[in-house]
């Protein structure tokens, strides 16, 4: 699959009971930073960078509309999280569930989790998930 449209997004996290749930109808806004801390091997007489592979290391943030009707929500799921210390996995999916499409899993832990209620406004999440242990697995549907 050459290009998606975000709509389509799949994010689903690991509750604090070990359940699966789906948490893509509360979020509008998911994105994944994959890195790699290269270390620096410059010496003297050098006149190009040099490095070698460093460590890996992800984060995972979103936002949406804050739901706590249900108690699969994304308000039940993070909540109980972040009351918590549990490593979790996290699976996102940018292209949605179609086969053939990205599809990317961590254990994670949750970093933060926020709710913020303006008045003459939509009550909204915002919540960052870092990576905990092992590494990312990047495969397709």
């Amino acid at each position: 699959m050459a290009q998606a449209h975000g709509r389509n997004t799949v994010i689903k996290i690991e509750d604090d009971g070990g359940t699966i749930r789906d948490l893509s109808a509360d979020n509008n806004s998911v994105t994944m930073t994959w890195t790699k801390d290269n270390a620096d091997t410059m010496t003297f007489g050098k006149d190009n960078m040099q490095r070698i592979a460093g460590t890996r290391d992800l984060t995972l943030t979103g936002a949406g509309i804050w739901n706590g009707t249900e108690t699969t929500a994304i308000d039940a799921v993070l909540a109980g999280l972040m009351a918590g210390s549990k490593v979790t996995a996290a699976c996102f999916q940018p292209g949605g569930s179609v086969g053939g499409c990205p599809n990317y899993i961590a254990c994670v832990l949750l970093n933060s989790y926020e709710i913020t209620a303006p008045v003459g406004g939509v009550v909204t999440v915002n919540w960052a998930f870092q990576l905990a242990s092992g590494s990312v697995t990047a495969g397709s549907n």
